[in-house]
């Protein structure tokens, strides 16, 4: 949003940033899908059970902040 708002400020062609900016997205997009199948197949179930466990820390470490009214 800030974005947005700070190109209403300057004089730019915004068709050619929002080109610039839909091609800069397709291509981390790309390459970003392209590297996870290859990620996917060589590390497969070990991302997996290590990103469960990540994300059951995080749970915890949300839950005991929520419990001990800590700001």
């Amino acid at each position: 949003m800030a974005v947005g708002v700070g190109l209403a400020f300057i004089d730019v062609n915004i068709a050619w940033v929002a080109a610039a900016i839909g091609c800069a997205t397709f291509g981390m997009v790309t390459a970003g899908v392209m590297l996870g199948r290859v990620l996917g197949a060589v590390v497969g179930r070990r991302a997996e059970i290590v990103g469960g466990a990540l994300l059951i820390e995080i749970g915890i470490a949300i839950l005991a902040e929520h419990l001990s009214g800590a700001p």
